[in-house]
């Protein structure tokens, strides 16, 4: 391979790579939940994007006086971690329209339900979790976090 050849090659490597990169810029950063209780940093998982409690308005359970744990967590074994760091949105990946999809875990009662992520501008974001075959749904946006 000739050095031109191998530098056009370079180059449109990185620029492929620019180009999925700004994909995935959406969803790139932090977001503070509806109700302000949380945020969520969203970070390249794998092939997909998974997004981590980073952040909790009360990181202590007022009835224990200790961080919050994952305590209605169907499995006995996930009911001990703590919820500063769990991973809430995971395998999501982008279907169309900058408009992404994937599973999103409930910690208020255990639950990982299908969900569907739509960015509105740079600065809001729509999450849709439906349960039941997409007859029980439920929207809340979110809000990117300056830091």
């Amino acid at each position: 391979m000739s050095k031109s050849s191998f530098v056009s090659l370079a180059i449109a490597a990185s620029l492929s790579l620019l180009a999925s990169a700004s994909g995935a810029q959406p969803l790139s950063g932090t977001w503070l939940t509806e109700d302000g209780s949380s945020r969520v940093r969203f970070e390249a998982c794998g092939s997909n994007i998974c997004g981590q409690i980073v952040w909790l308005k009360e990181p202590n359970d007022p009835a224990t006086g200790k961080a919050w744990l994952d305590k209605f967590n169907p499995q006995a074994n996930l009911k001990h971690r703590p919820l500063l760091g769990l991973t809430l949105l995971s395998e999501l990946g982008q279907i169309n329209n900058g408009k992404y999809e994937g599973k999103l875990y409930n910690p208020l009662d255990g639950r990982t339900y299908n969900g569907k992520l739509t960015p509105e501008g740079e600065s809001k974001l729509k999450l849709k979790g439906c349960a039941l075959a997409g007859l029980l749904c439920q929207s809340e946006i979110w809000t990117r976090v300056t830091e």
